[in-house]
């Protein structure tokens, strides 16, 4: 069986359409490893018919730029200049003439290139989508082969190349996520605060966390690594969006809340639960928000402290110069029963109280509950504006806990940037590569390049018409 492959072009300038054979393949008997195209069969296929495509497209064009408009004469060739154009189905040059522009524009012997001037970008945008796409999912040179191995590049894609796209592409993202919060900004007036009436809110919570990723040129486990935050909310459906940002490089954290409560439909003047660990990175960040929402400290870290100090204290040796360790506990337990309904002030006082009569020389297990404690009491301190009514918060169904976000943190981070990998990163690019990713994680990626590119739309749209 002989098989020819041909494509007819027909243009507006040509009267009769050129046929230009493709592919000529062969077929003996029917098995299993003849069934059909093979693989690099597809991909020569591919290739030829994008660069019989991309020829005839250019020529149409030379062809409509090549006469002036006001006179109807022919342009004057100056020369001509290839230009490169990289698809998804191989490097391409295309043929690219310089012209003299009319003498009846009155502008002199001035030349233009109009295929330059039209191709501002030599990269298509589906090539630079799945780049993208790939390298937020795994590593750079990983991304370079599984690219070469499934699409007719017909060229060897390079891991600077691909870092460099996911470093232009997370600044646009940024640039768009700041045109947003300019928007939500108009909407509303921050310093005089949020709408007094209650509003459902499709959202329940946003968990804000915090994850370490290396730093790079830096051999120290102590000093060589800097730290990402990382959201996610919290959905009546169960689901939610990350995001994620290196707090260092952060210069408007209100405008980015702003811009992802946008993201999730929800109004600048719907009340928004922030939750967090009660960390001091992701502290600062929740009160860099401003008034985008109100802070909670997560109960779920509150109560695994209070346990960790309860078995401390189980281990103590007996001493009769102290309460008996029941006492102790029961002390400790009224304690966490003040901060469950939220007063932070009675229980700092009972564990205050509680720390006056540990003694420290006693024994090196009073030492280490000790200082325990007080690294306890510290933290209930410096997140005692956070502290809620949880009790009430639990009745009424209201997510008193930051889990959630800390799957997120696993996700974004840690798959990509740390666990297996042993990679180092610079803040700047490891924060374009985190807009990448949580634009891929959150399926928003293919939606934000339609928006810049329309023709990626229309297409996509005519091809679920016909499917």
């Amino acid at each position: 069986m002989q098989i020819s492959v041909q494509i007819v072009v027909r243009t507006e300038v040509d009267e009769q359409a050129s046929v230009t054979e493709i592919a000529h393949l062969e077929r003996e008997g029917f098995d299993a490893g003849s069934l059909g195209l093979h693989l690099d069969e597809a991909k020569a296929l591919l290739g030829r018919l994008q660069r019989s495509m991309i020829d005839a497209q250019a020529a149409e064009a030379i062809a409509r730029v090549s006469v002036c408009p006001q006179c109807g004469s022919r342009l004057t060739v100056k020369g001509h200049h290839r230009l490169v154009y990289r698809s998804v189905f191989g490097r391409l040059s295309i043929d690219s003439p310089r012209l003299y522009q009319c003498r009846c524009s009155g502008s002199g012997r001035r030349s233009v290139s109009p295929l330059a001037s039209c191709l501002r970008e030599r990269t298509s945008p589906e090539l630079q989508y799945l780049q993208a796409k790939f390298a937020a999912l795994m590593s750079y040179g990983l991304t370079v082969r599984v690219l070469g191995e499934v699409l007719p590049l017909e060229h060897v894609l390079a891991a600077t190349t691909i870092r460099r796209r996911v470093a232009t592409l997370g600044r646009r993202l940024e640039s768009s996520r700041a045109a947003v919060a300019v928007e939500q900004r108009r909407c509303t007036d921050l310093p005089a605060g949020r709408c007094n009436i209650p509003q459902h809110s499709i959202v329940r919570a946003v968990g804000i966390d915090g994850g370490y990723i290396r730093l790079a040129g830096h051999s120290s486990r102590q000093d060589g690594w800097f730290e990402v935050i990382v959201g996610k909310s919290l959905r009546d459906d169960g689901s939610g969006h990350s995001f994620a940002y290196v707090h260092t490089l952060e210069h408007a954290p209100v405008d980015r809340m702003l811009a992802f409560l946008a993201q999730e439909s929800v109004a600048a003047d719907q009340p928004v639960t922030f939750l967090s660990d009660g960390g001091d990175t992701v502290r600062r960040a929740q009160l860099d928000f401003g008034d985008c929402g109100d802070c909670v400290l997560d109960w779920f870290h509150v109560a695994m402290r209070v346990q960790n100090l309860e078995q401390m204290i189980k281990g103590l040796p007996d001493r009769d110069e102290r309460p008996s360790v029941d006492v102790l506990i029961d002390v400790l337990r009224r304690a966490k029963w003040h901060l469950w309904y939220g007063c932070p002030y009675p229980a700092l006082r009972r564990l205050e109280g509680l720390s006056w009569e540990l003694d420290a020389d006693c024994s090196l297990e009073e030492a280490k509950l000790l200082a325990r404690l007080e690294e306890f009491i510290g933290y209930i301190e410096n997140n005692q504006r956070f502290i809620v009514n949880y009790g009430d918060r639990y009745r009424h169904g209201e997510p008193i806990t930051s889990s959630f976000v800390e799957s997120a943190v696993n996700q974004v981070v840690s798959k990509r940037f740390v666990k297996r990998q042993q990679m180092a990163w610079r803040p700047a690019h490891a924060h374009d590569l985190l807009q990448v990713r949580t634009a891929v994680l959150n399926e928003q990626l293919r939606s934000r390049f339609e928006q810049w590119y329309p023709a990626l739309a229309a297409s996509n749209q005519a091809h679920h018409i016909a499917a």
